[in-house]
């Protein structure tokens, strides 16, 4: 069985239910992807980027107390939600960011560096859950997964990054280190 299907079951919620939380949560990640460029603007860029990496293990809380009962659905949907809306807000302040910094004719290599060390992370952290879910259960699984993401929190605390309020200013193209000029 699943740890999907094994948390479902131990909520009791059905096939339906779960796809209403997921397309809602889907419209949280909408929503937070056309009003970025708006939140960014009236909080700053930085705080909007701590917000979202804030978020996604509190949003993991409610996960963590659920019972069955349509109460609980509810609150797992208004989580997932905020935490998928704050996460593509950051999301997009981050990329924005990284941009602006980025010497044009290294964008690409950029994006493809931080798109191999996202992505290729997936597949050893779901390896990792699933070994965990095997051998502590299902809840502390999640209680792992809600602890871990304070890491880059706790990180970002401690950086520049919070009082970061407008976008920064682009580096000029004599910033480049030697031994990069004419690389490209």
């Amino acid at each position: 069985m699943s740890a999907t299907t094994n948390l479902l079951t131990s909520l009791r919620m059905s096939p339906s239910a779960f796809s209403v939380m997921m397309g809602v949560g889907g419209a949280g990640s909408l929503a937070g992807a056309l009003l970025a460029p708006r939140i960014s603007s009236r909080i700053g860029i930085g705080p909007t980027i701590v917000i979202g990496f804030a978020v996604s293990p509190l949003a993991q809380i409610p996960l963590l107390l659920a019972g069955p009962g349509l109460a609980w659905q509810i609150v797992l949907i208004v989580a997932l939600a905020a935490q998928l809306f704050w996460a593509t807000a950051s999301g997009t302040s981050q990329r924005s960011v990284r941009q602006t910094l980025c010497e044009p004719r290294f964008q690409g290599r950029m994006q493809a560096a931080n798109t191999t060390l996202t992505a290729g992370a997936r597949p050893v952290a779901a390896a990792v859950a699933g070994a965990l879910v095997l051998f502590l259960g299902v809840r502390v699984t999640l209680a792992v997964g809600a602890v871990l993401p304070t890491v880059p929190v706790v990180l970002l605390l401690l950086s520049p990054v919070p009082a970061l309020r407008d976008m920064p200013v682009p580096l000029s193209p004599t910033a480049v280190p030697p031994a990069r000029e004419g690389a490209s």
